[in-house]
């Protein structure tokens, strides 16, 4: 009988799995005609305002859906096309036979079905998808076209790419594209006085309505673009307005800086004065991931301007008047190229935090830079003149106009100056600058009928939640927290009570009386034993390698300096201070006691910027249920011997390498800061490109942009002293203790032969370089098909490398071990290229795992997974390294599933991308090398024969230098530098540490526990296999423990 109800259980089990699944696969096939919209809000349902549309159509509309079969969409698209037919069925229903659709997949018809596509301006895009647990892209079409009956082709509305964010507001979207009027552009600007002359010159785009947000902190929502000048007052409002503004899909212009400069003369000579503009123009940038730098730019680049000497207009030179050229801006997110030179009177450069800003929902585009001959210096107190501005410090680009477009499709742009010199009264209109050409190129731009059609469409947004008092905070606090597991604990107390004997809520008030007088100074012990007693200093560190105890090499270090050795940590008010920075205090403060050094504690607030010589810095903290953002002191400095050592940030990213920092800080007590040369190429089109896009077009081709920043502020962080040296005028400092060289191009010579010089001294270098970024790109007369072309770099450094017998193929690498990566994909659609941001996951986008590191380097023993974009491996010939007396030893290396592709010229064959299809070369290969040994100097003889030839001089050098390869230079770049899951940051980190102090503080800095560590790429048949086990293994042993106990009970009854 037994034995009957559990087949009969089994088989009701299977019946109901079976009608779970046909159940689900009717109404994901029925879709939205099974959807009951209450809110009418559902993007299946017809908006009035589309209704209206349909009813007031002249003449007949017919729509094309492009879309791909519901197999080859990613799960998270699956429901495009059903939602998206449903609203086209209800606009068939409302449109009274002047409405019309059909569903078209191109795939099915091969190229025939693309080329049409094509033809009416579709194109594919590309998706990240995943496939039994592997990493892949699939291309796929998902686009809507209107045609009007009778009209010709050019007037077709396209809706292109169709995702999720679109769908909520895809009818409204529709109903404003059937409108018959075209929107009509408005501007708002709020300016102070001193810009009459810019709304005369707006008005020739729309109407201009003059508006105080300073004052009101109030933006209309009824103007299309926003200019905000020189903001004086920014509170939390006007940061929450500016938000709900761009939201909406406006776009604004802010130009400021934070300062400004007052000029008087005395006879022919003019006289300067800096003066603070206060910290609106700072806090209104913060919470957007851009921060203006205080400090006095100069250029060589600059002109005479107009400005007011004395309360008199008059024409002055200086350094700080930059003139920014076209060939400075790269202006591919407009609509129009770079025309004319534009004013920055005194600009406070643009810093990018590129993670707050992706937090912020933006990626942000540099469009205007100084030139490579900048210089910058600490911003002069009092009276200043010409002869107090002279070359000080070189800077790499510095800049000057940032984007920050969107992640949102439906949110709007947000273009920020460093200077609002050039819409000033005077300067607007100044000859031989093009600053009214540059105000029709934001028009253009920003006013766009696509964009204005997308700004009328009325999307539903949800009133924000009113501000709660404290008791009503705690009230809600505990209804969300606390109420369930309270329920719960009541049940279970008084199911349990009687069974313990004990009667519910009928206890005497003595025994109550009893119990809480021993249970509360219990509970009292047992946390003053932990907070303040003896159990205060007790850790347990569970890791193998104990990351989260002191390392005993800096206890014995900080305990030889007993006595002599003094330590101030600087931290701002307790209740400032966010969770994590007050743990980082905790751990600092273990660590120094453990040393024996005398520690004093100094609480600072922002006034005691100056007094202290620190600098505060932003975080995130919870204040009232609410996320804020704040400016705090959290510092250590050390001082010995009438010597100073800082440690400026201690937060969570820092705390990783605490040992490491206190063991640097002891070093430049002795010996002072240590200095890192950084030589940075700037990325630029190919010669090609450049030809064809801009020469023949007599347009400047943009001359790059500094997009090392972020890696040169994170070694300043770290203690290293850094200077930059540019390509275009190259002198490398005497007595550097290290050189960084991101991607060498042609023509290095220079460099090369003082690189020569500083290893064939005994320095250290440490050199990312590869030879190709690979670009993607759709073409309208191929169909859009997307095709890869690698865009040459012009890798300058193997010139010297074949010297020593070591080469860096210049070859396309893929492996089997890839991963996904955001690309701007180059679309010709029209006369205007757009650029879309596409997923692609292809196998040159080589993902380095741990298990393909050397084991004894500290640069690479802990070190976390990393991203070879684009990258090459490296070659020896052993007999050359032989003779030129170099050892390499090879720190990673790609999987021995990897193959290359010679490439001479063209896109890149589709073959190239299947694994198959191609020989794997023999075995792993190298990415990252150390070569030590005794480098050749060379110097430059140029020839009419061969040209410019690296001669090694046999005399010169003798000492053994320390060379390091990494074969990727764009994993270092801002936009990938601290891209999460990889350990970019921390492989830099960690071979600088290496360069300047040697393995053992490389083995500190290396010394973290959060480095992200994967493995290599398997097989279809393992990963099944892994799936099977991990899915079914818990379900299989149950069943194992069911049949086992069923047997011993037989077994049992049997006996």
């Amino acid at each position: 009988m037994k034995r009957l109800f559990l087949l009969l259980a089994a088989a009701s089990a299977i019946l109901l799995f079976g009608l779970v699944v046909v159940t689900g696969r009717l109404i994901r096939f029925a879709g939205p005609i099974l959807t009951w919209d209450a809110g009418g809000r559902h993007p299946a349902t017809l908006p009035a305002d589309l209704e209206q549309a349909l009813h007031d159509l002249d003449g007949t509309i017919s729509a094309t859906l492009f879309i791909s079969d519901r197999s080859r969409m990613p799960s998270n698209l699956q429901d495009v096309e059903g939602t998206t037919r449903a609203l086209l069925e209800e606009m068939v229903d409302a449109g009274g036979g002047h409405f019309t659709y059909r569903v078209i997949d191109p795939d099915h018809s091969g190229p025939a079905g693309a080329h049409y596509a094509a033809s009416r301006r579709v194109s594919p895009i590309r998706v990240r998808r995943v496939i039994d647990d592997a990493e892949s892209q699939a291309e796929i079409w998902s686009s809507l076209v209107f045609a009007h009956q009778g009209r010709p082709s050019r007037d077709d509305i396209l809706i292109q790419g169709i995702e999720n964010a679109h769908l909520p507001h895809l009818g409204a979207l529709v109903a404003a594209h059937l409108r018959a009027q075209r929107p009509q552009a408005s501007f708002a600007l709020s300016a102070p006085p001193g810009f009459d002359e810019l709304p005369r010159y707006l008005s020739q785009h729309g109407p201009v309505l003059e508006v105080d947000v300073d004052q009101y902190a109030s933006i209309p929502q009824d103007v299309d673009v926003l200019f905000w000048l020189e903001p004086s007052i920014v509170t939390a409002r006007h940061i929450g307005e500016l938000r709900r503004f761009l939201a909406s899909g406006r776009t604004v212009v802010l130009a400021g800086s934070p300062y400004h400069m007052r000029y008087t003369a005395t006879d022919t000579v003019v006289h300067f004065h800096a003066e603070s503009s206060g910290n609106a123009w700072e806090r209104l940038l913060e919470p957007f991931g851009l921060r203006p730098l205080p400090d006095l730019v100069m250029d060589r680049n600059n002109a005479r301007a107009p400005v007011l000497v004395d309360g008199q207009r008059r024409e002055v030179e200086a350094p700080f008047h930059l003139r920014n050229l076209p060939a400075f801006r790269d202006f591919r997110p407009f609509r129009s190229p770079a025309r004319g030179g534009l004013s920055f009177i005194a600009p406070g450069p643009l810093q990018i935090d590129p993670q707050r800003v992706a937090g912020a929902g933006y990626e942000a585009h540099v469009a205007a830079t100084t030139t490579e001959r900048a210089w910058v210096r600490h911003m002069p107190t009092g009276e200043f003149g010409l002869a107090d501005l002279m070359t000080d410090l070189i800077a790499p680009k510095q800049n000057l106009m940032v984007l920050l477009q969107p992640q949102d499709p439906w949110a709007g742009q947000l273009l920020v100056l460093a200077s609002a010199s050039l819409f000033r009264d005077g300067i607007l209109t100044q000859a031989g600058f093009g600053h009214t050409v540059f105000l029709t190129d934001l028009a253009r731009t920003f006013t766009h009928p696509e964009q204005l059609i997308r700004r009328r469409v009325e999307r539903y947004q949800p009133p924000p939640l009113p501000a709660l008092s404290d008791a009503q905070r705690i009230a809600w606090r505990l209804v969300a927290v606390a109420l369930i597991p309270l329920f719960w604990l009541a049940a279970a107390g008084r199911r349990l009570a009687p069974d313990a004997g004990l009667r519910w809520l009928r206890s005497s008030g003595r025994i109550q009386r009893h119990w809480i007088g021993i249970a509360t100074p219990a509970a009292g012990l047992v946390l003053w034993l932990i907070l303040r007693g003896p159990l205060a200093g007790i850790r347990i560190d569970a890791t193998a390698a104990n990351l989260h105890t002191p390392s005993p090499q800096v206890i014995d270090e900080l305990q030889q300096t007993a006595g002599a050795l003094q330590a101030q940590l600087v931290l701002s008010s307790p209740s400032l201070l966010p969770a994590d920075i007050r743990a980082v205090a905790r751990r600092t403060v273990d660590l120094l006691e453990a040393g024996d050094v005398p520690l004093e504690v100094i609480r600072v607030d922002e006034d005691d910027t100056q007094q202290q010589g620190l600098a505060p810095f932003e975080v995130e903290r919870v204040r009232r249920d609410t996320s804020v953002t704040t400016r705090i002191y959290s510092a250590l400095r050390l001082r010995r011997g009438g010597r100073t050592a800082v440690i400026p940030r201690l937060d969570s990213q820092t705390a990783r390498h605490l040992d490491f920092l206190v063991a640097a800080a002891l070093r430049r007590l002795d010996h002072g800061a240590p200095v890192v040369t950084v030589v940075s190429d700037l990325p630029r089109l190919s010669p090609a490109e450049a030809l064809e896009d801009y020469q023949k077009k007599a347009l400047s081709a943009p001359q790059g942009v500094d997009v090392y920043s972020r890696a040169k502020a994170i070694l300043g962080e770290y203690g290293y002293q850094v200077r930059h040296v540019s390509p275009r005028d190259p002198v490398l400092p005497q007595g550097a203790d290290a050189v960084l060289w991101f991607q060498p191009r042609r023509n290095s010579t220079p460099v090369l032969t003082q690189l020569s010089r500083h290893l064939g001294d005994g320095g250290r270098a440490i050199v990312a370089l590869q030879h190709f970024n690979i670009q993607q790109r759709q073409y309208r007369g191929t169909g859009f098909q997307t095709v890869h072309w690698p865009q040459p770099q012009f890798q300058d450094f193997d010139r010297y490398l074949r010297l020593v017998g070591v080469e860096q193929m210049r070859e396309v690498l893929f492996d089997r071990t890839q991963h996904h990566l955001e690309v701007d994909t180059q679309v010709n659609r029209t006369a205007v290229r757009e650029y879309d941001a596409q997923q692609v996951a292809l196998p040159f986008l080589i993902r380095a795992v741990n298990a393909n590191y050397s084991s004894t380097s500290p640069l690479t023993r802990s070190l976390g997974d990393l991203l070879f974009i684009w990258g090459n491996r490296f070659q020896f010939d052993l007999e050359g390294m032989r003779t030129a007396d170099i050892t390499a030893q090879v720190l990673v290396t790609t999987t021995a599933d990897a193959w290359a592709y010679d490439w001479s010229g063209g896109w890149l064959p589709a073959t190239v991308f299947d694994e198959s299809a191609n020989a794997h070369l023999p075995g792993p290969q190298a990415l990252v090398v150390a070569l030590e040994g005794q480098f050749p100097v060379v110097e430059a003889v140029r020839t009419e024969e061969a040209g410019t030839q690296l001669i090694p001089n046999e005399s010169a050098g003798g000492e053994r230098g320390w060379l390091l390869l990494i074969g990727s230079s764009e994993m270092f770049k801002d936009t990938h530098l601290l891209k999460p899951g990889f350990a970019h940051e921390q492989l830099l980190l960690n071979a600088v540490a290496h360069a300047v102090y040697g393995p053992q503080l490389a083995a500190l800095q290396g010394r973290h526990a959060d480095g992200a560590h994967g493995f290599a790429a398997t097989d279809a048949t393992t990963r099944s296999t892994w799936r099977v086990a991990v899915i079914g293994g818990g379900p299989f042993l149950l069943g194992l423990i069911g049949l086992w106990r069923q047997l011993r009970a037989r077994s049992r009854n049997n006996g």
